[in-house]
């Protein structure tokens, strides 16, 4: 269980010859910590002088992050236990067996990536309401759920050549595609936010 290892277990896991842990895992991983800089920047905002008229934002943000840490965990294991899925059912040649198992994969995926997204969109209201002396944190917190959102949306967009439902592989990618514009504005406005309070390098 990924809860119950070190991290230098995890990263020894990781770098092993073997098909799991893989990306997937990392993703849950790389936002669970993302998550965790984020409950950080929000606990310092807290109470802060100054910033009582946020208060309500910033709780919101740090009940978010909390769930999104332990999600993240688990949803990391699930990758796992997915991969492990679609190759028996590869091993299996039933069409529908490897139908369900790569749909099984690839909405594990896509959940690791919608919440590298409410991370991320998290990280912008702690940037921009949060406790300003940490604003590099809350920064680099919206970086990393960026990568896991990304990493997600690779894994999705990996399986989908398996899936043999062509109306579910369509409805998908259309939610991709909004999903995609959406995040990429949420960046655009947290690179924005860094870039008003600090030198443009």
């Amino acid at each position: 269980m990924l809860n119950e290892k070190k991290i230098i277990e995890f990263l020894d896991d990781l770098s092993a010859k073997t098909p799991t842990p893989g990306g997937g895992a990392m993703a849950g991983v790389c936002g669970a910590i993302a998550a965790s800089l984020g409950i950080m920047v929000s606990k310092y905002s807290l109470k802060k002088k100054g910033l009582e008229d946020f208060q309500p934002i910033i709780e919101k943000s740090l009940e978010n992050f909390l769930k999104c840490k332990e999600r993240l965990i688990e949803l990391a294991e699930e990758d796992m236990n997915a991969y492990q899925g679609i190759k028996d059912a590869f091993k299996s040649k039933d069409k529908e067996k490897i139908n369900i198992a790569v749909r099984n994969g690839i909405e594990t995926a896509y959940k690791i990536a919608k919440c590298g997204y409410e991370i991320l969109n998290n990280s912008y209201n702690i940037a921009k309401y949060g406790n300003q002396n940490l604003l590099s944190d809350a920064i680099i917190t919206g970086y990393y759920a960026w990568a896991t959102l990304q990493s997600g949306l690779i894994l999705v967009k990996d399986n989908i050549q398996y899936l043999s439902d062509e109306e579910y592989k369509k409805e998908l990618i259309e939610d991709i595609n909004e999903f995609t514009t959406e995040t990429d504005g949420l960046v655009k406005k947290i690179r924005e936010l860094f870039e008003e309070k600090n030198i443009k390098l």
